[in-house]
């Protein structure tokens, strides 16, 4: 697996990031296990786990996860009252800090992201925070996700942000326009969340629904965004481009990302089988095929 350097740190990631969306639900600790174990083998390095709030941390805490292994831990999102909340102020960052630490058996967490912005708490309040755990050597990174490019700049002013996690992909360009050209700007990676548009880029749905699918059970409003009519040309373009090149829709899906210059892209696959075909693709799209998939996915 390539191996790319976070903008201009020292923060190597590979290129695939394996998400844990529905480790402690959908994906058990069996198979979260033969998950891990299968992406380290073929040279990941990045695990990201979800809000304080998710079943996969407590599933992750109960495994042995390799040291070679890096975590990148959201932080900043509490539920309260059933409800979740957005929260960056100094005790709730520096009590998720603990917990996570706890909860994975580490003396540091690799890589912390600040998952979206507080307008209640000052950015200097939270940037300081994050700097001082670094100071202790409780966090190694700092990262963040659902933030605006100003909003980045003054979090820098006071902490080095090395990287934005954003969704990004051909169903899902919206930050082309603001955080990506920022973080090219000040040197900053991006980490392209929901990689394969929530799923919908693998072509699982070109022919129907399938039973064991994300929109068959919990899942379909967040998935269905992307099959409505509008995505439909992009679905079929990448389907008509794999076809041509003797491909899978998933090899041209990662392709298009790599070539945006990505850090890593995060997929979270549910079965061993799904991960095997992502950690196969390695696919170099030629320009005039890219350049096509972008003007129909503009």
């Amino acid at each position: 697996m390539l191996h790319n350097r976070v903008g201009q740190s020292g923060f190597t990631v590979s290129d695939l990031t394996l998400g844990t969306f529905e480790w402690g639900s959908r994906v058990d600790q069996e198979t979260a296990f033969e998950l891990m174990s299968a992406y380290v083998d073929a040279g990941g390095t990045l695990l990201e786990l979800s809000a304080c709030t998710s079943s996969a941390h407590a599933l992750v805490g109960s495994m042995k996860v390799p040291s070679t292994l890096r975590v990148a831990a959201r932080v900043g999102i509490e539920s309260i009252g059933g409800e979740l909340q957005i929260r960056n102020s100094r005790a709730v960052i520096t009590e998720q800090v603990a917990r996570l630490r706890q909860t994975l058996g580490r003396d540091c967490v690799d890589l912390v992201i600040v998952d979206a912005f507080d307008p209640h708490t000052p950015l200097t309040e939270t940037a300081l925070t994050l700097r001082d755990l670094q100071a202790r050597g409780e966090i190694g990174y700092v990262a963040v996700a659902h933030h605006t490019a100003w909003q980045v700049a003054l979090m820098r002013a006071e902490v080095d942000v090395v990287c934005a996690f954003t969704e990004l992909s051909l169903v899902n360009r919206s930050a082309e326009d603001d955080i990506v050209p920022a973080c090219d700007y000040m040197g900053m990676g991006v980490i392209a969340g929901a990689a394969l548009g929530r799923g919908v880029l693998t072509g699982r749905y070109a022919t129907g629904t399938p039973a064991d699918s994300r929109v068959a059970h919990d899942l379909r409003q967040y998935v269905g965004t992307y099959l409505g009519p509008d995505y439909e040309p992009i679905l079929k373009g990448v389907s008509k481009a794999a076809e041509a090149l003797g491909v899978r829709p998933v090899d041209v899906a990662l392709a298009w990302n790599r070539g945006l210059g990505v850090s890593s892209s995060i997929v979270a696959p549910r079965t061993v089988r799904q991960l095997m075909e992502l950690l196969e693709s390695d696919l170099v799209l030629e320009p005039e095929i890219r350049d096509a998939l972008s003007q129909i996915s503009s």
